[in-house]
C-alpha cells in the first residue's frame, strides 16, 4: 500500500534511504507519493529527508518510515511553521545572551560561595567600602499602586559600594493563596533599569500575617539618581506589588 506526503510548502527534492526499494517514489510540487515494494520488511526504518523549496528555514525535513501491513497512512498531511532565517539568527543570538547572563551568574554563585559570610564576605567582595551601608526610608513620598496584592507599610532603602537593596514591609493580603515574590523590575523614570540580584522572602505572606521582602540589585558608575518603580510579582508574573516614587540614599 501507497502513502501520500501532502505539505504545505513546495519541496524541492526528497532523499529517500533505500530508494530501489521502492516502486515509485514521485515528486509533484508539494506531493510526494511513496509506494514500497515487497521487499521493504515490515518494521524496518528508512529515512526520509525533503529539502523545501522556499528558501525559508526549516529548510529541509527528515522523517523515519517505518513500514506495516496493515496500519500504514495512505495520505498524511505536514504542516511545516517556515521561519526567515534573521529570525532565526535572532532568537539564536538571544540564546546566547542568556546562555551568556547564566554563565556569569554561576560564576557569581561560585565565587560568592567561596567568601566568607557577614562583613568579611561583604568586604572581600568590594560590596562594602568606608561609607559603609547607607538607609533612607521612603515612607512619606511612596507611591503605592491601588490594586497591590499586599498592603506595604513602609519600604526601606539601602546603599552600599556596589548594591542596593529594597526591604519591604507589609500585611494583609488581599484575597487568593499566599503570596511569595517570584520577581523584580527596578525601572528609573529616566536612564536604564538596575539588574535585579536576588528577591527574598523568608516566607509566602498568607491572610492576616505581614511580612518582609528584600529586592537586591547592581549599581553602574552611570546608575539614575531616581526615582524609580519597584514591581514585584509572583508566580506566573501576577498578583503584582507596585511601588513609585522609590529612592535611594
Amino acid at each position: 500500500m501507497g502513502t501520500l506526503l501532502l505539505f504545505d510548502t513546495p519541496v524541492a527534492r526528497a532523499e529517500l534511504e533505500n530508494e530501489q526499494r521502492f516502486t515509485r517514489v514521485r515528486l509533484a510540487g508539494d506531493t510526494l507519493t511513496l509506494m514500497p515494494s515487497a521487499s521493504v520488511e515490515d518494521s524496518e526504518a528508512l529515512r526520509l529527508t525533503v529539502h523545501f523549496a522556499d528558501g525559508a528555514a526549516p529548510a529541509n525535513a527528515t522523517f523515519r518510515l517505518v513500514p506495516h501491513p496493515t496500519l500504514a497512512d495512505r495520505q498524511v498531511e505536514v504542516h511545516r511553521h517556515a521561519r526567515s532565517a534573521d529570525s532565526l539568527h535572532a532568537e539564536l543570538l538571544e540564546k546566547e545572551e542568556e546562555v551568556r547572563r547564566l554563565r556569569e551568574e554561576l560564576a557569581r554563585m561560585e565565587a560568592a560561595r567561596s567568601l566568607p559570610d557577614g562583613l568579611t564576605g561583604m568586604l572581600a567582595a568590594k560590596h562594602l567600602d568606608k561609607n559603609g551601608v547607607r538607609a533612607r526610608w521612603n515612607d512619606e513620598h511612596l507611591l503605592r499602586h491601588p490594586r497591590n496584592t499586599l498592603k506595604v507599610r513602609t519600604a526601606t532603602t539601602y546603599r552600599a559600594a556596589a548594591r542596593v537593596a529594597v526591604a519591604v514591609e507589609c500585611e494583609e493580603l488581599r484575597g487568593g493563596a499566599p503570596w511569595e515574590a517570584r520577581g523584580a523590575t527596578l525601572v528609573p523614570r529616566e536612564g536604564a533599569a538596575l539588574r535585579v540580584l536576588r528577591v527574598w522572602q523568608e516566607a509566602p505572606t498568607a491572610a492576616g500575617m505581614s511580612g518582609q521582602f528584600i529586592v537586591e540589585a547592581e549599581t553602574t558608575d552611570t546608575m539614575s539618581p531616581g526615582p524609580y518603580t519597584l514591581t514585584v510579582w509572583a508566580e506566573g508574573d501576577k498578583r503584582s506589588v507596585i511601588l513609585g516614587n522609590v529612592m535611594f540614599p
